[in-house]
């Protein structure tokens, strides 16, 4: 007599292909040597770009004038680096899938995972924890390095709370330390801003599926847009320009906001969070309605 034992299905099949799904879309990702090329120009740029114009400031601190002075932000400006790094972060973020449209990958991917939604959380979390680390570590060795040539140019820390006049008559550079108030925030705030457009970039690759397309398109969203609405009346361009995604990425790093430059331009940051967070969802989103309807 044959007694058939007959195991019970599990009912834990989203989390199991979930994770076999990250795994493999993480082999995917770390397989090809673009992606390291990628990640290393963030770094190179990231921190190369923020140090060298921290260099040029500090040198030239005694000839700036008095609104140079009173602009400058020795956070935000130890996170200049980004505005190359936000470029390839979007690259990075549509090429995770625009790459297996354009070889036919897609279609293996899509009849080994049939719930597609699922393809694209992986490839989600991937991206996300790739560049939140590569963010954080570019934001924070970009911000000590600054802080760092500031002070070897006798850059001083201003005292807690002082007016933007003692800063514009100061003879020298302010600097201020990972504890000074707001710094912390707007330090880890950087690396935040990267991760939410690597997610808005994947949604945009997962909408036009065209590496080149996507990357146009995110290129125009984050340099044209604001070019383009220069063009509109100032009430207009003053009521949607705290919220192109440019601004937003500034908002999060901007500690000195009480200049008449950055007045009713920047959202708080963390407001500006949302706003960027909401905007990401929605690519996202849109991306997963083409995903779901589409043939691959």
């Amino acid at each position: 007599m044959t007694v058939t034992h007959t195991q019970m299905p599990s009912t834990d099949h989203g989390h199991a292909g979930l994770a076999g799904e990250t795994r493999s879309e993480w082999t995917k990702f770390r397989s090809v040597r673009s992606t390291w090329i990628c990640l290393f120009i963030i770094l190179l740029a990231g921190i190369g770009l923020s140090v060298l114009l921290t260099f040029i400031q500090a040198a030239r601190w005694s000839q700036s004038s008095l609104q140079e002075r009173a602009t400058f932000d020795p956070v935000a400006f130890s996170q200049s680096g980004h505005f190359i790094s936000q470029l390839v972060v979007g690259i990075l973020g549509a090429m995770i899938i625009t790459s297996e449209y354009s070889t036919g990958l897609i279609r293996t991917t899509l009849a080994t995972v049939p719930k597609r939604y699922t393809v694209m959380a992986a490839k989600k979390i991937v991206i996300a924890v790739v560049i939140l680390v590569i963010g954080e570590v570019t934001a924070f060795a970009s911000f000590f390095a600054a802080q760092i040539i500031l002070t070897a140019h006798g850059g001083t820390e201003l005292p807690a709370g002082a007016s933007i006049v003692t800063q514009v008559k100061s003879a020298s550079i302010p600097v201020v330390t990972i504890m000074s108030p707001g710094v912390l925030q707007a330090v880890v705030l950087s690396g935040v801003y990267l991760v939410l457009l690597s997610i808005l970039a994947l949604g945009l690759g997962f909408i036009i599926r065209s590496t080149a397309g996507a990357i146009s398109i995110y290129v125009g969203i984050l340099l044209v847009l604001p070019i383009i609405l220069n063009f509109f009346p100032s009430g207009f361009k003053n009521s949607v320009e705290p919220y192109m995604p440019s601004n937003l990425g500034i908002a999060m790093v901007v500690t000195t906001t009480r200049t008449t430059d950055w007045a009713g331009v920047l959202l708080t940051p963390w407001v500006a969070v949302l706003v960027l967070a909401i905007y990401a969802a929605v690519f996202l989103l849109a991306g997963l309605w083409f995903l779901q309807r589409r043939d691959a």
